[in-house]
C-alpha cells in the first residue's frame, strides 16, 4: 500500500504515507501549490498561481516553490524519516517533527485535524466501567456518513477515529471503513476484537490505518465479571495474531482498575505470548455520560497506583512519563477539544470531544460546514477559559494536564473545579520516574 493522505490548509500543507507514516508539513503562501506538486512534481508555478502578490515578489516565491518541490520529491521517493512512534504514550509528541508542527499550527489557528466518530452504541459487552449512557442507537446511515465525511475532509480533518459501542456489530462496518478510506483519511479504529474474522482482517490490511486499538478485558474464555458476558479470549487472540501478521498497526489496551490490578503480571504474560505488540495500561476510568455512577468505584486509589501499578509498569517497561501538554501562561482554553478535534455520536450530535457533553449542533439536520466552522466551535468553547480554573493554575503539574473539563462537568457540575481522578492520574504519570 502506498496511499498518501494529505490536506491543504489556508497557508499550510500536511501529507502522510499510510504505510511508513512518513510525513511532511509546510507553512507559507507557497503551500497552495503543494498538492499539485504531489501529483506532478515537475509542475512549474506561474504568477497566475499567486495573483494577490506583487510581481516584484516573484523571485522570492519561485525560490520558496523550488524548496517546496525538493522536499516533496524527497518525501515521494521515501527519503524522509518516519515520525517517532507515539501511540503508547499518554501525551503529545514534543520533537520537531511534521506531526508536532501540525499540532502547533492547528492549536494556533483553530484548524480541525481529527474527529472521533461513534458509528454505533450497540455493543456485545456490558463493561461495568463503560462510559456509554445506553446501548440502543445503531448509528447514522451510510449516505449520512458520506455527507458528514466529505464535510470533515473539507474542514481539514486528517485523522478519523472510528469507534462504538462495537463498530463491527454494524453489518456495513467494512463499507464504512472503505468510505472513509476513499475520502482520504488516516484511520484509527477502536474495537474489542471479538467480531473480527479472516475476511475483515484481510480488508483491514489494505486500509490506511494509523492505529487499531483492541481493548482486552480477560485472558481466558468464559463468563467475564467485567464485561458481564461470555468473553471469547481464544478468538480474540487468533484475530490479534492475524492482524499482527498482516502488519496492521496495532495497540492492545488494558483498562486497569480494582478488578484486575492484582493480576497485571498474569495479564501481561498472556498478552505477550500472542505477539510482540505495544500494550497500553491505563488507570483512567471516566464516568458514564449520564453522570457519575458506580463504574467509577473501579478506579484505583493513589496508594494502589503507587504500590501496585507503578512497580508493574516499571518491571515490564511500560511506564511512560508525560510530556508538557500546554503553556498555561499563554493558552486561553485548557485543552484542544473543539479547537483541533470534534466528535460525532450515532445520533449525529457534534461535540468538542467524546468526554465533553456540550452539543455544538446536529450534523444530521444542520449545516455541517457551518457547525464545523471555527466561529461556531469558538462560540461553544468560549465558556471554558483557563483563567477561570484557579486550582489548575496553581497546580504543580498544570503544564502536563488537559484538565478535562468534560469529566469535571459530569462529576462536579462545573468545569472550574478539577476532577480528582484526572488529577491523580496525571500526577502519577508526571511525578514518577520510569
Amino acid at each position: 500500500m502506498n496511499k498518501i493522505v494529505s490536506r491543504t490548509f489556508a497557508d499550510a500543507f500536511f501529507a502522510m504515507k499510510a504505510d511508513s507514516k512518513n510525513a511532511i508539513f509546510f507553512e507559507g503562501g507557497s503551500c497552495r501549490i503543494a498538492q499539485r506538486l504531489m501529483t506532478d512534481p515537475n509542475y512549474m508555478p506561474t504568477q497566475t498561481d499567486f495573483p494577490e502578490y506583487d510581481p516584484s515578489c516573484w523571485s522570492n516565491i519561485e525560490e520558496d516553490c523550488s524548496s517546496l518541490r525538493s522536499e516533496i520529491t524527497e518525501f515521494l521517493t521515501g527519503d524522509t524519516p518516519p515520525i517517532p512512534g507515539q501511540r503508547d504514550k499518554p501525551s503529545e509528541p514534543t520533537e520537531d517533527t511534521p506531526l508536532a508542527r501540525l499540532k502547533t499550527y492547528a492549536k494556533t489557528y483553530w484548524q480541525l485535524t481529527s474527529a472521533d466518530v461513534e458509528l454505533t452504541h450497540l455493543c456485545n459487552c456490558r463493561c461495568r466501567f463503560c462510559y456509554l449512557a445506553s446501548y440502543e442507537n445503531s448509528g447514522l446511515r451510510l449516505e449520512e456518513l458520506q455527507r458528514i465525511g466529505s464535510a470533515l475532509k473539507d474542514a481539514g480533518v486528517i485523522f478519523t477515529s472510528l469507534t462504538g459501542g462495537e463498530l463491527f456489530l454494524r453489518p456495513d462496518a467494512m463499507d464504512i471503513l472503505q468510505l472513509f478510506t476513499d475520502l482520504n483519511f488516516m484511520l484509527e479504529i477502536k474495537s474489542n476484537g471479538t467480531l473480527l474474522d479472516a475476511a475483515k482482517i484481510e480488508t483491514l490490511a489494505r486500509l490506511p490505518i494509523f492505529d487499531m486499538q483492541i481493548s482486552i478485558y480477560e485472558t481466558a474464555d468464559g463468563f467475564s465479571a467485567t464485561t458481564q458476558r461470555s468473553y471469547p479470549f481464544t478468538q480474540v487472540t487468533e484475530s490479534i495474531k492475524q492482524l499482527a501478521s498482516s502488519e496492521v498497526p496495532l495497540t492492545l489496551s488494558v483498562t486497569v482498575g480494582k478488578h484486575n490490578v492484582d493480576r497485571l503480571d498474569e495479564i501481561h504474560h498472556a498478552l505477550k505470548q500472542i505477539a510482540d505488540i505495544a500494550i497500553f495500561y491505563s488507570p483512567y476510568i471516566t464516568p458514564r455520560r449520564s453522570g457519575a455512577d458506580d463504574g467509577i468505584t473501579f478506579r484505583l486509589s493513589t496508594t494502589e497506583m503507587q504500590e501496585k501499578l507503578l512497580p508493574f509498569l516499571r518491571r515490564t517497561g511500560n511506564f511512560s512519563k508525560m510530556e508538557p501538554y500546554r503553556d498555561c501562561t499563554a493558552c486561553l482554553h485548557p485543552c484542544t477539544a473543539g479547537i483541533t478535534q470534534v466528535a460525532i455520536d450515532p445520533l449525529g450530535n457534534l461535540y468538542p470531544c467524546l468526554d465533553l457533553p456540550v452539543v455544538i449542533g446536529n450534523v444530521r439536520h444542520g449545516d455541517v460546514d457551518t457547525l464545523l466552522s471555527s466561529a461556531t466551535r469558538g462560540q461553544a468553547m468560549s465558556r471554558f477559559r483557563m483563567a477561570d480554573m484557579a486550582q489548575c493554575l496553581e497546580c504543580d503539574v498544570r503544564e502536563y494536564c488537559d484538565s478535562c473539563v468534560g469529566i469535571s462537568l459530569l462529576e462536579n457540575g462545573t468545569h472550574t473545579r478539577p476532577a480528582r481522578h484526572k488529577c491523580d492520574v496525571v500526577r502519577f504519570f508526571t511525578l514518577n520516574e520510569p
